[in-house]
């Protein structure tokens, strides 16, 4: 019996040009997707650089012209429940007056930046498995130098709950005691029940994808684009 009398036109399958049409389709869309997101992490990057960057000037004016001490404060609690929206994300700018701390201002890096901590021991599942080391150029450990362990503080702000944080400190002529590398690295939040009771709650991913700063012991920042810079 022909095909055409049973009142169903017959099939057929792609030809390979079209096939070439769908799967050049799909590569450009994926091109696109990709560099949309490149674009959005670096975009992240830079304002999170340029935060900090203005922190760090507004801390060294308070300090300078107050003749008090000042400091940047930046969360470093894995345990708080609201970590995975603040840590390494908020940041906290205050002043000494008459022997106490008061805040300033606070700020937070935008979503998927985050402050690379110092060469000490931090929570587990930090930094992402990648083809390429967490170095810097001169094989040294990619990490915020500027950040000391003898610089992580329990403190209360505002009232709020007690928390770990990690102070940079300005002497009232402005100056630190804290120069060095803060190094800010793209990452993302890990589902809740992803990790275990103390690891960090987010992940750092990648070490090619990282802006920040140098700190001399004036308090003056110096911009940094890229890892080759560290």
């Amino acid at each position: 019996m022909s095909p055409t009398r049973s009142g169903r036109a017959p099939s057929r399958g792609f030809t390979l040009l079209e096939l070439l049409v769908v799967v050049g389709l799909i590569s450009a869309f994926s091109f696109i997707l990709i560099n949309t997101l490149g674009s959005t992490r670096g975009a992240a990057l830079q304002s999170a650089q340029s935060t900090l960057a203005n922190l760090i000037v507004a801390a060294r004016t308070k300090a300078a012209s107050s003749g008090q001490s000042s400091r940047i404060l930046i969360q470093f609690d894995a345990t708080n429940s609201t970590a995975p929206t603040r840590f390494l994300r908020h940041l906290v700018l205050q002043v000494q007056v008459n022997g106490a701390w008061q805040s300033v201002t606070d700020a937070f890096l935008p979503e998927g930046a985050y402050v690379m901590p110092g060469n000490f021991s931090f929570p587990a599942g930090l930094l992402a498995a990648t083809d390429t080391s967490w170095t810097k150029h001169d094989g040294s450990n990619l990490r915020s130098t500027a950040l000391r362990n003898g610089n992580i503080i329990t403190e209360s702000i505002d009232g709020g709950v007690v928390e770990q944080w990690i102070s940079i400190p300005f002497a009232a002529a402005g100056t630190t005691g804290a120069a060095g590398d803060i190094v800010i690295a793209a990452g993302r939040g890990r589902a809740p029940g992803s990790y275990t009771s103390g690891a960090a709650p987010v992940e750092l991913t990648h070490p090619e994808q990282v802006r920040g700063l140098t700190l001399s012991t004036y308090g003056v920042a110096t911009l940094i684009n890229s890892r080759t810079g560290f």
